[in-house]
């Protein structure tokens, strides 16, 4: 009943904020971002913001009212077309006015308005996406360094440098490059399915590893070379190696 009374009074609230909005699209907005804040796509943009919020109170009273009766699929889609049409219906009326510009008007202001964006929504935009391009290079890079200096990697490198056959297709010393490939880890349990880059005095070549992790070892279930000009890969689980 608790959570029927909360739904209840959370759609309402985002019909009546959504109402308000729709009327009122430019309010509470960054407009000091625009050289025009007016503008009808800025406007619109509101307005369509307005109506998601009524068809999700729609949506929040009817799925807590249909839930007590129905579930699944059926209760589901109910929710989903009462919210389409309440968003339908309860949008209120705006009348759109527009008012009357004299072609010296219109011509002075094309002039002074140069862009879509004030100076300081210019740098407001310019430091948020440089943020947002800090914040993924350092994500993308955090990434290939767990996968680089996972344990697993440590393996099957390891296991690659201990293979006769690999030391004579690459040559000595096999130095590594950058890892590529997914680890997912769940405790002590886990799965991999990485790449390596091996590269040695003679060729260069792809260490192919899966593996899986239980109890906190780790186990190969594929581990091959791909060496480059080279057709049949080097299998270092069931192929003819010794270790070194």
């Amino acid at each position: 009943m608790l959570n029927l009374l909360l739904s209840l009074v959370v759609g309402t609230a985002l019909i009546f904020l959504g109402r308000w909005k729709y009327k009122n699209p430019r309010k509470f907005d960054l407009n000091w971002l625009y050289t025009n804040p007016q503008h009808a796509f800025l406007v619109g943009y509101g307005r369509f913001f307005a109506t998601f919020l009524i068809f999700a109170g729609f949506f929040a009273i009817i799925a807590a009212i249909v839930s007590h009766h129905a579930t699944g699929s059926f209760a589901f889609f109910v929710s989903i077309a009462g919210g389409f049409a309440g968003a339908l219906f309860l949008r209120p009326s705006v009348e759109q006015s527009v008012p009357a510009r004299s072609a010296e008007t219109s011509a002075a202001t094309s002039a002074v308005r140069h862009g879509f964006l004030t100076k300081r929504g210019k740098w407001a935009v310019g430091v948020l996406l440089g943020v947002a391009l800090l914040l993924a290079t350092g994500a993308i890079g955090f990434l290939f360094h767990a996968v680089d200096n996972s344990e697993v990697c440590r393996l099957a490198v390891q296991q690659a440098q201990s293979s006769s056959v690999v030391a004579e297709r690459l040559g000595q010393p096999i130095e590594r490059g950058l890892v590529g490939g997914s680890i997912e880890m769940s405790g002590s349990s886990g799965n991999a399915n990485i790449g390596i880059p091996l590269v040695g005095p003679r060729g260069a070549g792809v260490l192919h590893a899966v593996a899986v992790r239980k109890v906190g070892v780790w186990k190969f279930e594929t581990l091959e070379l791909d060496v480059r000009g080279d057709s049949s890969p080097v299998d270092l689980l069931n192929g003819p190696f010794s270790p070194r």
